[in-house]
């Protein structure tokens, strides 16, 4: 508070009202030309979430939990071609006492436990635009990389932690087209030592063309530089292209990738490694030659109650056969980074990039997916799955890997000895239910409800201990959640 004193005159307490007024004036300018040279941004997202699990171990009891992710961006516009974007993240599992589990105890060991360090950096990175006067924009840092509908790049949408990369991205585009060139950098496994060079790393580039069929279309070519293992360069290659658009009336989707180069190093004890002999874990020896198909045909019927959209989906990712192992080639798809969640079913139980949920016989998804508009605020969406492996079990495709198994697909997984005569291709069905209610323009509440049918190969392949007389994965599996998503 300011107080004047009454013996004052008019003239010194209007001087003394003005050159407060000036300084106000001078502060809240000073403050303004700060905030406009700094041109901050701020935004985030909260993402609680309750989820009922019961897998298919008929040991294991149901699990209830609660998880959430919570995150903090911050963007700063340095000047007109240099931005930073920095996205502080805390994720968890209420009540998990593990260290940066996420949450705080109430009680227990540790009281209080304000020592659990639930903060990190999900992304940071620097952009410089029109990169050394050239119209290519550099991004350099942590950050996701995100192609094409998260096939084969993606950021996992579902996982609280999400997936982000090191790496540098180049990106030029002009009128429709455009050329992105990336470098990951997945791991350092010699650390900082020089004289150590077990890395991993993998070079993307990418030329996308717009309007072509009513739609975009992308081809890829990957480069994977596999040093970790300590036991040589192990460099394989994928190459292929995506056409997606809408096209006489329907939603379209076709595309297709192709793996060549060296084969997977493959753990001495492994049932593939003991397939293949004496040249298993010679990466040179063994040719990597691996395919995945992926068709999607959808419509959406806007003059029927609900505005339904009704998609046939199709994938085919290629797995090992005897073919393979007898002509000393590897076939089994990598799946690169994508996000599997988005693909192969909301349990996800086909989401290893190398395939091992199927032990590397691949997977055949043969899918319907529908959605329905209920209200302005609800949309319900049913889908239904068949999964297959993409190698013939019932034939004679797998004979010699099956015949040398050991822990993996040997013992009950063998034709002789599990007792109810050829092994059958059917990896069973998964029914998904979602409904997102949009609570508000940042809100949104998606309930989901999943079904997992199970079947004798699906049990054998993924039970601990897999393959072995004492399956313990032979039960359906359900799944409940309910997620509140705000963005602001």
């Amino acid at each position: 508070f300011i107080m004047y004193d009454l013996t004052e005159t008019m003239e010194e307490t209007t001087m003394k009202r003005n050159l407060l007024i000036a300084i106000a004036v001078t502060a809240f300018m000073l403050a303004t030309t700060i905030a406009q040279a700094a041109d901050f941004e701020f935004s985030g997202k909260f993402r609680p979430r309750f989820e009922i699990q019961d897998d298919g171990n008929d040991d294991n009891s149901t699990r209830a939990l609660w998880d959430t992710r919570a995150r903090l961006n911050a963007k700063a516009k340095v000047n007109a071609d240099t931005e930073v974007f920095l996205q502080f993240q805390a994720r968890g599992v209420w009540g998990n006492a593990g260290a940066s589990s996420g949450t705080r105890l109430a009680y227990g060991a540790a009281p209080a436990n304000d020592a659990v360090d639930d903060v990190g950096l999900h992304q940071g990175y620097v952009t410089l635009k029109n990169f050394m006067g050239q119209a290519v924009d550099l991004k350099l840092g942590r950050q996701e990389i995100v192609f094409d509908g998260h096939r084969l790049f993606g950021n996992t949408i579902w996982t609280q932690g999400g997936q982000t990369n090191d790496a540098v991205r180049f990106d030029h585009s002009a009128g429709n087209h455009e050329l992105n060139f990336v470098y990951i950098e997945a791991s350092e496994a010699g650390g900082v030592n020089v004289n150590d060079d077990r890395n991993n790393g993998t070079y993307v580039v990418r030329a996308a063309t717009q309007g072509v069929m009513g739609g975009n279309l992308a081809g890829y070519f990957l480069v994977h530089d596999d040093n970790s293992g300590g036991t040589g360069d192990n460099q394989w290659f994928t190459v292929g292209a995506r056409q997606a658009g809408k096209l006489a009336g329907l939603d379209y989707r076709v595309e297709y990738y192709h793996q060549f180069g060296d084969g997977a190093l493959l753990a001495a004890s492994s049932d593939q490694s003991t397939a293949y002999g004496t040249t298993a874990t010679q990466n040179s020896n063994i040719d990597r030659d691996a395919y995945l198909l992926g068709i999607r045909v959808g419509k959406t019927f806007k003059n029927a109650r609900f505005s339904p959209t009704i998609t046939l989906w199709y994938d085919n990712k290629s797995g090992q056969d005897d073919d393979d192992v007898n002509g000393n080639d590897y076939g089994a798809f990598h799946t690169v980074l994508d996000t599997g969640h988005k693909f192969y079913g909301l349990i996800d139980n086909f989401i290893s990039d190398i395939g091992d949920d199927t032990q590397r016989y691949g997977l055949e998804d043969i899918a319907i997916k529908t959605k329905w508009n209920l209200s302005e605020k609800n949309i319900l969406k049913v889908d239904w799955h068949q999964f297959l492996t993409q190698t013939d079990l019932a034939g004679s495709d797998s004979d010699t890997i099956r015949a040398a198994g050991t822990a993996t697909t040997g013992g009950a997984f063998s034709t002789a000895n599990q007792g109810v005569g050829v092994l059958g291709n059917d990896l069973g069905q998964e029914i998904d239910l979602t409904l997102v209610h949009k609570y508000d323009a940042n809100t949104k509440i998606v309930t989901g409800y999943s079904h997992y049918f199970t079947t004798l190969t699906h049990s054998l392949l993924n039970g601990s201990g897999a393959g072995n007389s004492s399956v313990d994965n032979n039960d359906d599996q359900s799944w409940f959640y309910m997620m509140i998503d705000t963005t602001f």
